[in-house]
């Protein structure tokens, strides 16, 4: 290229010119006097290339000059209705590519301000190796590949910032029991979540509840998953990896209530506590991956355990096989298991098995408008008592079928023994709509029938109509 050429006869100019300094004070006098007459000659003739060189780069610009003119006078302007229209702006003003050198100016020859020289003529300083007059500090990057690179030292406060958001979830439930909380609305919870990433190695999450007038930490931990080997190490109070809703926070459930199992085992908060969490990522053994997840967290749940702390902690394993089915399709099965003391004194134990499923169908071309989604549990409680050994059986099964962009229509099914009553049972269906607005607010409509009430042997019906919202960048983790 001709900047190429320019800079390297520059350069040969110098060291010429240094060479002939050298030459001057080792040469004899006659030698010196000849070599003297050889440099003038050829500095004469470099100086007329680059003259040659300087004449071709000024009728290049002032073509690229005219060029850019000539494009700008037959692009016409953008109209108010392709700026309302919330185009991308590379729809709005489709016109002819214009290179970066020539959108430096915007008329040709003569009218070109002196300004708008000067960032030109310092462009091409740059690009040619030299620097430019009354440049900043800011310094090229050659660490990569030896190509320049120039980086605004300028820092975004806002990155230290957390990213905080809030949830809302309201319903209106109706049912035909009496008693407090029935047939009225309920702000069910509000949740305010802060999540940020600590460093390279490390991120934190909280998220705070408001339920029936009091505030909690449902979840507040600090998680490290760029160990070595495939290992993920979280630390503090987390809702544990148990089946597949344990995890969900209330306003994110697929239905407005749990299922009938899991309310029998874990009670209406679920399986939560405080203490450490390892995951480990292996090469896939079963299927196309696999995660094995091991929790040792404080006893907080006096549904299934004794409720009385650390010294008698809880033990949960779960594991996951993923397999990829096709391209519109897959399928997850977990296998889960936890054990705690099931009494204050320590002397009984409580061991509770689970298998999960969830079958995912989502065609690539119409994924928009299509998809059906089919998850459910198995649990199996063994609890040791005074009085002898208690077995209970549940499990649940639903499926959603997303009807078009934005509406969803699904069933689910429950039955569970319950342990609070040895040879009692429970069985129920929920057939529910939801309606997504759009990304941040969802409305549904569900039907719910039990045979009983998990607290007394009398059939239900309910009825929810819940509305919940998110305000800011609600991140939920992928289950």
């Amino acid at each position: 290229m001709k900047k190429q050429r320019y800079g390297v006869a520059v350069a040969a100019t110098v060291l010429l010119i240094s060479a002939a300094g050298a030459a001057r004070a080792e040469a004899p006098p006659r030698q010196e006097q000849q070599q003297a007459a050889a440099l003038s000659q050829r500095v004469t003739e470099l100086e007329a290339a680059l003259a040659l060189l300087r004449s071709e780069y000024d009728a290049r610009l002032a073509t690229i000059e005219a060029q850019v003119a000539e494009l700008r006078a037959a692009a016409p302007a953008a109209t108010p209705e392709a700026v309302t229209t919330g185009e991308p702006a590379g729809q709005v003003a489709a016109e002819p590519a214009v290179t970066a050198a020539a959108a430096v100016t915007e008329t040709p020859g003569t009218t070109m301000t002196a300004a708008e020289r000067a960032d030109l003529e310092r462009e091409l300083a740059e690009l040619l190796g030299a620097p430019a007059e009354g440049g900043s500090a800011t310094a090229p990057d050659r660490a990569q590949g030896g190509e320049r690179r120039f980086q605004s030292q300028n820092r975004n406060l806002n990155e230290l910032n957390p990213e905080i958001s809030a949830t809302g979830d309201v319903s209106a439930d109706f049912t035909n029991r009496t008693g407090p909380g029935a047939n009225q609305f309920r702000f069910n919870e509000f949740e305010v979540a802060l999540q940020a990433a600590l460093d390279p190695y490390s991120g934190a999450k909280f998220f705070i509840v408001q339920e029936d007038g009091e505030f909690r930490v449902e979840e507040g931990y600090i998680e490290y998953n760029t160990l070595p080997a495939g290992l993920g190490i979280k630390v503090g109070q987390m809702r544990l990896d148990w089946g597949k809703l344990n995890r969900w926070h209330k306003h994110a459930l697929p239905q407005a209530d749990l299922p009938a199992v899991n309310q029998a085992i874990w009670g209406a908060e679920g399986l939560t506590g405080l203490g450490a969490s390892i995951s480990w990522v292996p090469t896939p053994f079963l299927g196309d991956f696999n995660e094995v997840i091991v929790q040792v967290v404080n006893d907080d749940n006096d549904v299934s355990f004794s409720g009385r702390g650390f010294d008698q902690p809880v033990f949960l394993v779960h594991e996951t096989n993923y397999f990829d089915i096709s391209p519109a399709s897959y399928l997850e099965i977990g296998v889960s298991a936890a054990t705690g003391t099931s009494d204050l004194q320590g002397e009984f134990r409580t061991q509770v098995y689970g298998t999960d499923w969830n079958f995912h169908w989502s065609p690539p071309a119409t994924a928009l408008y299509r998809d059906f989604e089919l998850r459910g549990e198995l649990i199996w409680q063994r609890r040791e008592t005074a009085t002898g050994l208690v077995n209970t059986l549940g499990t649940y099964t639903y499926g959603t079928y997303k009807l078009n962009r934005r509406s969803y229509v699904g069933l689910r099914g429950d039955y569970t023994q319950l342990p609070e009553e040895p040879g009692e049972s429970l069985w129920g269906a929920s057939p529910y709509f939801d309606w997504w607005q759009s990304e941040w607010a969802r409305l549904r409509f569900q039907y719910g029938y039990s045979s009983r009430r998990i607290e007394i042997p009398q059939p239900e019906h309910r009825f929810f109509l819940q509305l919940t919202w998110a305000i800011g960048p609600h991140k939920h983790e992928k289950y």
